[in-house]
């Protein structure tokens, strides 16, 4: 029982810690992490422990404030999103404490609880919620997608939490447990002060929700910008091509045989261009034959440039830019030359353009919503070139998916011809 007993004492600081745990980002710990985090937790209850003489309003105060505390000083984050996680975990640990207080005081009123029993409801209620928050909002986090920059959001929710609190505590006091009135509003007080905690949580995610898919969309905007500033510089450079292997031509017809044989094997380096009736798609496939050589990769290309007519140039460009890109970038990663091959098909199959890329992939990448969670570690700068296509597709109407089969990775993408995109970019 000491041990049960130590816990009950300390049941709001092991609680917080607990939950704290559902939110701090794992993966970003600070060097020296293990003796950081069990320095900061011992520094954490030890402080707690000696100091239950300072009043109840400081008390919550200094929980918050050494929680915040051990998470910064433990993981490698801002303060902003420490101070997150703080607020998180406490609205977490309430709305748990709140759900076992609600049980234990109504076998307090029929005299039918022990040290035990409150320690059994206490845990059972902490784990039911833990389980809950972790499939609701903690999966989020660990798929990256947290990005929380409202200062003012985030103070004004841990503020309002605190002071929620404290305010349930008064009111506690003041309720007379000998009334017959007592359980009713305590029930009452209780529900009201877990509804204002989930309240608090939803809004804290939601307001991260809303700042992700904005940053997101930031992103492909930028990505697009970019993509389309590239297609301008690569169609000067295809004219630059152009007017060089004129020249060329001009030139052999009056060259001697010695020089015939020079000209000869610069034209043939400067021909390797595609004629598909579209020019953007003869530029970028142009563009990405001559990096898949570079590269030692074989594109193999069947193209009706007559199906992506009604597209704007660059949005051509950037979909099977990024599409052409990550195929080269996964073979770079394949030393057997036999599968260092992307295979391209572009087709009109009754009135929908389709536009198929396939390469063999050493390792079947991570799908979630039919898009490529990145490899790389900055998740919230990369992943945007299957999120890119799809945007392109979604504009005209149409869709991108991906899978893989047999080791090989497959980007079907269709759309309607004919058709003008649904919004201009």
């Amino acid at each position: 029982m000491p041990v049960i007993n130590w816990i009950l004492s300390q049941q709001v600081q092991l609680g917080m810690i607990l939950c704290a745990g559902l939110f701090v980002p794992w993966g970003q710990r600070r060097r020296c992490f293990v003796p950081r985090l069990a320095a900061g937790v011992w520094g954490f209850l030890a402080l707690t422990g000696t100091l239950t003489f300072l009043p109840l309003w400081a008390k919550l105060l200094l929980y918050t404030t050494l929680l915040f505390g051990l998470i910064w000083f433990s993981f490698d984050c801002s303060p902003l999103h420490a101070l997150f996680y703080t607020t998180c975990a406490y609205a977490v640990q309430h709305i748990a404490r709140k759900l076992a207080c609600m049980p234990i005081i109504w076998l307090i009123q029929h005299g039918r609880t022990d040290g035990l029993v409150t320690f059994v409801i206490l845990l059972f209620s902490n784990l039911v919620v833990c389980l809950v928050i972790y499939l609701l909002f903690t999966l989020r986090i660990r798929r990256g997608r947290l990005l929380c920059d409202n200062v003012k959001t985030v103070l004004y929710s841990g503020f309002f939490l605190i002071a929620a609190v404290y305010l349930s505590v008064v009111l506690e006091d003041v309720l007379d447990s000998s009334a017959e009135s007592y359980l009713t509003a305590y029930l009452a007080l209780n529900a009201f002060c877990i509804l204002f905690a989930i309240t608090i949580l939803a809004l804290e995610f939601s307001n991260c929700s809303i700042k992700s898919l904005e940053h997101e969309n930031e992103m492909l905007a930028q990505l697009l910008e970019c993509d389309k500033q590239q297609y301008e510089q690569a169609k000067k450079d295809m004219e630059k091509i152009n007017i060089r292997y004129h020249d060329l031509k001009q030139q052999y017809s009056r060259a001697t045989d010695e020089e015939r044989a020079r000209l000869e094997e610069e034209m043939n380096n400067l021909n390797l261009r595609y004629l598909t009736g579209n020019k953007a798609l003869d530029i970028t496939l142009t563009q990405k034959s001559a990096l898949c050589g570079q590269a030692g990769i074989q594109l193999v290309c069947s193209a009706d440039g007559s199906c992506l007519e009604d597209m704007k140039h660059y949005h051509i460009y950037s979909l099977l830019g990024n599409a052409l890109d990550n195929a080269i970038e996964c073979l770079t990663q394949v030393n057997d030359a036999s599968k260092r091959v992307i295979t391209l098909d572009i087709s009109r199959c009754r009135d929908m353009a389709v536009i198929r890329v396939q390469n063999y992939t050493p390792a079947p990448p991570t799908l979630r919503d039919g898009a490529i969670v990145t490899t790389k570690q900055d998740t919230e700068e990369h992943g945007y070139g299957i999120k890119s296509i799809k945007s392109i597709a979604e504009l005209y109407g149409g869709t991108a998916d991906c899978f893989v089969e047999d080791s090989i990775f497959y980007l079907v993408v269709t759309f309607p011809c004919g058709k003008s995109q649904k919004q201009t970019a």
